[in-house]
């Protein structure tokens, strides 16, 4: 891996600048030398910018700007350094180091073994101070940046950490001649802890914290980028004419493939003892119930034609429809947002006290969709991504999901379970990456599959669904299921 090497001593600095001249390393600046290509030094540089900043100047500090965003700006780091005049140092056209004059010993944190960076309570006035936005990196981010800032910080950490930084900025401010930006910081601070005028704040998160609706902004912008990826695409229309006997068992599929997901695991005749005669599985109550609650949900016609007019009405929905399909397992609170925080694996979901903040952002994303596969595509992934309930949150994702479907009059979507894996990475690769492409194709082809059996003879359906080996487990099926959907071939575009 290329990598940036320095000089120890005089001698040293001999030795490399003979492997330069026989072409085994290049020289990028005095004192500086790299083994990297040329066409490798920029992304070098700007990957270990701090090292170079930690040889020129080792007792400086990482500060403003780059102390928040802790990377460069448009090829340009801010520091602080006992320096009399600010100065600017050129490394190469790819890096270029703002010196700046002040202390480096008060309110400071360490970023790297060798370097230290302004800790909240500095880089927040730094943030504030006045900068000239004509010049590509400017050393304040500004006042909507801080105000955001302050948001995640206080959802972070809470209003007692938030009241901390504030002290720190009002001693830090008084030696360093930061009244101006302090007076700021500490007008906007008060608003977000509903001390101060609410007026002071501009940004969305700010005033929905003031206003006592917080929302979870980093799911806010997954959420607008999601939107704007779906606004690309042209997804087919696939019409679905309702008759009784598909409806039913498109209904009974689409609970037990749901169910099955979640790990609701039956075969598929005990499942149709449980919805078609009605009987409890042995030793399994509860489980029996969820897949015969989902099946009741997603068979009425008049409830799955139903959706929201309103973020109030969203969340109506959701109370509704989790109390409906959960009602057999009180210890789940069906119906009831949850109270405590939720995670799968390494994924955090949007914290109890931000559920209605952040539906209600949500739901205006949503409204800007086009009605049918965009929405419920939408509307899946920020019910998945909320988790608002103890339990049962993917089931009702993909029940939303279908709502937006059939009130659309196109064709749900199914779940299979051999098609589990690559389900569970479109969500992942949205959630981590906010990258939207295989979770749009997912349901492209589920629907374009599910389209594609006949519905009406339950025997047919059955037999169909299983020679396709849509029951399988992903090891086993995967191979025979993606040759069925192979066919479909929707365009759709990188993201």
């Amino acid at each position: 891996m290329p990598k940036l090497i320095f000089p120890h001593d005089n001698a040293d600095a001999k030795r490399l600048a003979k492997a330069v001249s026989k072409g085994e390393l290049k020289r990028i600046r005095q004192g500086i030398y790299t083994d990297a290509d040329w066409a490798e030094i920029p992304a070098l540089l700007n990957n270990q910018w701090y090292e170079v900043v930690s040889r020129l100047y080792p007792d400086a500090i990482v500060s403003h700007a780059t102390a928040a965003l802790l990377r460069p700006q448009n090829k340009v780091v801010h520091i602080t350094a006992s320096v009399k005049v600010r100065k600017k140092v050129s490394i190469s056209d790819a890096l270029i180091i703002e010196v700046h004059p002040g202390d480096t010993t008060q309110f400071i944190q360490p970023f790297m073994p060798a370097l230290f960076r302004s800790a909240p309570a500095r880089y927040l006035l730094e943030n504030l101070q006045v900068a000239h936005s004509d010049v590509a990196a400017p050393r304040a981010l500004g006042r909507e940046w801080v105000e955001n800032e302050l948001c995640k910080l206080l959802e972070r950490y809470g209003e007692a950490e938030i009241n901390r930084i504030r002290d720190d900025a009002k001693q830090y401010s008084v030696g360093a001649n930061l009244a101006k930006p302090f007076k700021q910081l500490d007008a906007l601070i008060g608003a977000l802890l509903s001390t101060r005028p609410v007026e002071v704040l501009t940004t969305p998160a700010g005033i929905a914290i003031a206003k006592k609706e917080p929302f979870d902004q980093h799911r806010i912008e997954l959420f607008d980028a999601l939107a704007s990826y779906l606004h690309q695409c042209e997804l087919p229309i696939r019409a679905y004419v309702y008759n009784k006997a598909n409806w039913r068992n498109l209904a009974f599929y689409e609970s037990y493939f749901s169910n099955y997901i979640e790990g609701t695991e039956f075969e598929i005749s005990e499942a149709e003892q449980i919805v078609f005669e009605k009987t409890i599985i042995q030793n399994r109550h509860q489980d029996s119930h969820d897949v015969l609650s989902v099946f009741d949900v997603v068979h009425d016609y008049t409830e799955m034609s139903a959706v929201p007019d309103s973020a109030d009405e969203l969340l109506q929905l959701l109370k509704q429809r989790h109390a409906l399909i959960m009602h057999a397992r009180p210890d789940k609170r069906p119906g009831e947002l949850k109270l405590k925080p939720n995670k799968a694996g390494d994924t955090l979901f949007v914290l109890p006290e931000n559920i209605e903040g952040t539906l209600a952002q949500a739901f205006a994303r949503y409204q800007q969709l086009t009605p049918g596969i965009s929405r419920a595509i939408f509307m899946q992934f920020i019910i998945a991504e909320c988790h608002p309930f103890d339990d049962g949150n993917g089931r009702l994702a993909r029940i939303m999901m279908n709502a937006e479907l059939v009130c659309t009059e196109q064709h749900k979507i199914i779940v299979p379970t051999v098609h589990r894996d690559s389900y569970l990475n479109g969500l992942r690769q949205a959630t981590r990456s906010g990258r939207f492409r295989t979770l749009t194709k997912v349901f492209a082809d589920l629907q374009a599959y599910t389209d594609s059996i006949e519905w009406e003879d339950y025997g047919e359906a059955r037999a169909t669904l299983e020679s396709h080996y849509a029951d399988r487990l992903p090891d086993d099926g995967v191979a025979v299921f993606n040759k069925q959907i192979s066919g479909f071939k929707i365009a759709l575009p990188a993201g």
